[in-house]
């Protein structure tokens, strides 16, 4: 006589492909009602928390400190400080315009606005700031360190992050390779400036600072922080800006790409993205265009390999 089946779930035959689609479909119909108690509960499902931080990617901390290059109307400063992305103590703003005059004119119906909101909550401002010449925009020297030009309480924050939103040299180039050379240039400046800021700020901030010496070496040399910031560039999806090849830009300026995210306008409101030269939109409206935020951090490697080659040196001698 055959010995009974015990009706294990892998059983062979029919009564086993029944066992098994039954209980395929109890763990669908428990997830179901797991799904639907944390829908009435109003508890966010693990799909809604991605699609909720994807739609509210911010490329920095509340906390940090952050550094705005290449600002149009402002309105991207006002629209992070008023949605509490930054606080405004940690914010500075800066335009590659001469002053209020000259941007107003461009963005006569955004701009005044913008600025009297950034001005009412004490941000930092400055004009004349050239993104790949950073150190000599602010007029930084031995005698006028960072602390002096952003005031004593900045004397003891790191910088953060730098952040370029859509480089553009507001050339209309119609020869496609001169216009890419061009702003493959621009982006590879902006990658060096940020570099050189960083190391001459980063490593002269904080409580440990020989404020004496003004934020220099004995011998006037700016020391190098391992503790370096980010850089942060937003760009158009698609042509040129692919053929503008911004990883190996920031690779030669020793960054690697840390992590990116699609840049959703809706995370910004009131931040309207406008022609270099004038308050026009773009051919096709921004906010109906794919853009994405990429951010680069400091790459060590080829300056451990270069202490580790010296130390082998000195330990032959």
């Amino acid at each position: 006589m055959a010995r009974k089946l015990k009706g294990k779930a892998n059983s062979k035959g029919l009564k086993g492909t029944l066992q098994r689609y039954q209980a395929t479909e109890q763990a669908k119909s428990k997830h179901k009602r797991r799904h639907e108690y944390e829908l009435k509960k109003g508890k966010p499902t693990k799909q809604a928390k991605r699609k909720e931080l994807q739609r509210t990617f911010v490329p920095f901390e509340r906390d940090a400190t952050l550094l705005l290059v290449g600002e149009g109307d402002f309105s991207f400063a006002k629209s992070i400080v008023e949605q509490g992305y930054i606080k405004p103590e940690n914010l500075i703003v800066t335009s590659y315009d001469s002053g209020t005059t000259e941007i107003n004119l461009k963005y006569p119906h955004t701009f005044s606005e913008n600025y009297d909101y950034l001005v009412s909550r004490g941000i930092k401002i400055f004009f004349r700031i050239d993104a790949t010449k950073l150190i000599s925009s602010f007029k930084l020297t031995k005698r006028t360190p960072w602390s002096k030009v952003l005031g004593p309480q900045w004397g003891s924050k790191p910088l953060n992050y730098i952040m370029f939103n859509f480089p553009h040299t507001g050339h209309s180039i119609k020869d496609q390779d001169r216009n890419i050379k061009e702003h493959q240039e621009l982006v590879y400046g902006y990658f060096d400036s940020c570099n050189q800021l960083f190391q001459l700020v980063n490593n002269n901030s904080g409580p440990n600072c020989n404020s004496s010496m003004n934020g220099y070496s004995l011998d006037g040399e700016a020391q190098l922080n391992d503790d370096s910031g980010k850089v942060i560039i937003s760009l158009f999806a698609g042509e040129p800006y692919e053929s503008w090849k911004i990883k190996l830009l920031a690779k030669n300026n020793n960054f690697r790409l840390e992590r990116s995210n699609k840049f959703e306008w809706s995370t910004y409101q009131g931040y309207n993205h406008k022609r270099t030269r004038s308050e026009q939109d773009t051919t096709v409206p921004a906010a109906q265009r794919d853009a994405r935020i990429f951010i680069f951090e400091k790459s060590y490697k080829k300056r451990q390999s270069a202490q580790s080659l010296k130390d082998s040196d000195d330990e032959d001698d």
